[in-house]
């Protein structure tokens, strides 16, 4: 890794986009071996700061000094569509350009070698084999190899072709190809977007360990905390520097405002008073040489200015229509499965009124399978009872499918309830970054992500006393998903919820599940009790494993049996249930049979997507558009074919669930 000399330096630049100006007159310094936090409300210009750094977007006002030789690695969400045929391996692998050039010329050199061997090829071949272990090139197929791992890759999975990935899983390659690189500065645009919180822990890990300087663009303040000694906050236009990590910022930023709003009272109220004699004395010709002195004085005064924090400030309670009774839903022995592969063996548990249950663990465990067992919309086995009067929502993302594309947003929350006012529905919109005249815009103009921010609003004011909500914050910034946490924590009805928002989580939950070894398990206390709890277990366990190791077959079985699933002295018995070690194998022919299903969905995926964009240039079209009769038509159209679209989605995600599980095994 080249060393970052002198200072990455953005001076007196300004940047306009789309009609406005994200960036007046700002500057910002970038320090070797900083690793930065950026932060700022959504549209206040954080990912375009990113890409006038990495150049690509051109800076037309204002300079940009860097060294010539700065190596600059850009992780962004441009990213998703990636389509390669390389596999996963050789697309991390490619990270290291330099030993991948090398490793062809030391292979010619050896076929040339074992053609016709002669002295000078040989001297050649032993120079590049020294430059290629000097440069890391023996270890390089081992650490990129490990970084998958980390990043949640199973094994078996890393010589298929990139293209065979849904675009979460494309992102974490090649995340996994810039963490490889290890560029001098790294930048990357929300890197925990598609990681589970497995994944993400192992990042905050692996980036505690990182020698370069990076920028990180998240709404995670938990993983901030982890990550960052530096926050650079975009806001009014200007780039604002703080030390520490996020938590560290806002006590910060709280201090500055305060002592800020101190110099400009104690300013305000000095003005007020030269003015005063100002007023009173201007007409006396005695006091005219006093008059003068106190004008010029006033007008050679810097003005402190105090900006109105761009925070939107909203205070949004979701009311239930009924009261429940105690119980919200029982499970006994729920099972799961799709043909031979078992998702959740025979696992009890009960929700109760009043319960914030985060379910929480790696992607491919089944989250969303329990989800929509427990709301209906999937088969399951064993008996899943709801309680008394429960009315349920459900927010997951085939659910944009239920969204009117001719309606308003608007008008599209109005279906819900006709009980809320415009000015509460506007409300909920601004929550959910929807403000001012947005409000009025088209839902079949909106994007993948606010629509889903939409379909969510729809959700939480449906007055049901009971919501299921996957990834709820999944496209919200800081300050949105903070109002959902409070307004949650308010909400008199029950919820369960999936996220891998460990913030959001802290603040919400006050039990925890998750599935391990194929059981539904349950932790009756907050995210940060389970922490604890589950730390110390861990440490118990391979204590245990390391005693088991260390003495002959069946030497403790007994007391290793009897440690699992209990809670440590000390800790509250969480109730889990015993652990099942039976784990199923799959022949390679359960795998591809799997695997070509997989494949043909994803196919009918990619086809109907081709067709749904089609319909939407038609709908965009001027021409189109003034024509109501085709518009509605088309529209009929697109909705049919979004529908299909969806559910071939919700198919092929399924599908690849029941993959990564079987490689697993």
């Amino acid at each position: 890794m080249a060393y970052l000399c002198g200072v990455l330096a953005l001076n007196d630049f300004s940047f306009e986009f789309a009609g406005r100006y994200l960036f007046k007159n700002a500057s910002w310094h970038i320090k070797p071996n900083e690793k930065i936090g950026l932060v700022g409300l959504n549209g206040t210009g954080k990912s375009t700061l990113l890409r006038l750094i990495s150049s690509d977007f051109e800076l037309r006002e204002g300079t940009l000094s860097r060294p010539s030789d700065l190596r600059i690695g850009f992780l962004n969400q441009d990213l998703l569509s990636m389509d390669v045929g390389d596999c996963v391996r050789d697309v991390v692998l490619s990270g290291r350009e330099d030993l991948v050039q090398l490793e062809v010329e030391i292979n010619r050199l050896i076929e040339k070698i074992e053609l016709d061997y002669d002295d000078v090829t040989m001297q050649r071949l032993a120079d590049a084999q020294e430059r290629f272990g000097a440069l890391g090139g023996y270890e390089w197929h081992a650490e990129g190899d490990k970084i998958l791992e980390g990043l949640g890759f199973p094994t078996s999975s890393l010589n298929r072709p990139l293209r065979e990935f849904s675009g979460g899983w494309r992102m974490r390659a090649m995340l996994g190809k810039l963490l490889l690189q290890a560029p001098d500065l790294l930048l990357l645009d929300e890197p925990t977007n598609h990681l589970d919180l497995p994944t993400i822990q192992w990042l905050e890990e692996y980036l505690a360990n990182y020698e370069g300087t990076y920028v990180i663009v998240s709404h995670d303040p938990y993983f901030l905390d982890r990550t960052v000694n530096r926050i650079a906050e975009v806001a009014h236009q200007q780039v604002f520097h703080y030390k520490g990590n996020y938590n560290e910022f806002l006590e910060q930023k709280e201090e500055r405002d305060a002592l800020m709003m101190r110099k400009f009272e104690n300013q305000q109220d000095y003005i007020r008073q030269q003015m005063k004699f100002i007023s009173r004395f201007r007409a006396k010709a005695s006091k005219a040489t006093a008059v003068q002195s106190r004008v010029k004085m006033l007008d050679k005064i810097e003005k402190i200015e105090v900006r109105k924090d761009e925070k939107r400030d909203f205070d949004i309670r979701f009311n239930i229509r009924v009261t429940p009774g105690k119980v919200i839903a029982d499970l006994k022995g729920v099972t799961k499965s799709y043909d031979e592969l078992e998702i959740l063996k025979p696992s009890q548990a009960k929700i109760l009124r009043g319960d914030k249950i985060a379910l929480v663990g790696a992607n491919g465990k089944g989250k969303s399978t329990v989800l929509r067992m427990i709301h209906g919309s999937e088969p399951s086995g064993g008996l899943i009872e709801q309680g008394w009067n429960v009315e349920s929502a459900f927010f997951a993302q085939h659910q944009l499918e239920a969204l009117n594309l001719k309606n308003d947003l608007l008008s599209e929350l109005s279906t819900v309830s006709a009980e809320y006012t415009d000015w509460e529905l506007r409300t909920v919109l601004g929550c959910f970054l929807f403000t001012g005249d947005e409000v009025f815009k088209k839902v079949k103009v909106l994007s993948g992500g606010e629509k889903s921010r939409l379909a969510l609003a729809k959700t939480l004011i449906t007055q049901s006393n009971f919501l299921l909500l996957d990834e709820p914050t999944n496209h919200l910034d800081m300050f949105s998903t903070a109002v959902l946490a409070e307004s949650l924590i308010d909400y008199a009805g029950s919820c369960l919820f999936v996220s891998h928002d460990r913030t959001f989580i802290g603040k919400v939950a006050n039990k925890i599940w998750w599935i391990e070894d194929g059981i539904l398990r349950e932790y009756p206390g907050t995210y940060e009790e389970y922490k604890e709890w589950n730390s110390v277990r861990m440490a118990e366990d391979m204590r245990l494993a390391k005693l088991d190791d260390g003495k002959k077959k069946g030497g403790n079985q007994s007391n290793s049996a009897k440690s699992k699933g209990s809670a440590p002295a000390g800790m509250i018995n969480p109730a889990v249930l015993a652990l099942d070690k039976g784990i199923k194998s799959y022949s390679k022919n359960e795998i591809k049979k799997v695997e070509g299903a997989m494949n043909a969905k994803e196919l009918d995926m990619n086809a109907l997507g081709e067709k749904r964009l089609v319909l939407e240039n038609y709908l965009h079209n001027p021409s189109v558009a003034s024509d109501f009769e085709k518009v509605a038509g088309i529209t009929q159209d697109y909705d049919l074919i979004n529908a299909q679209y969806l559910v071939a989605k919700a198919s092929y995600e399924t599908l690849f669930e029941e993959w990564m599980l079987m490689q697993e095994s």
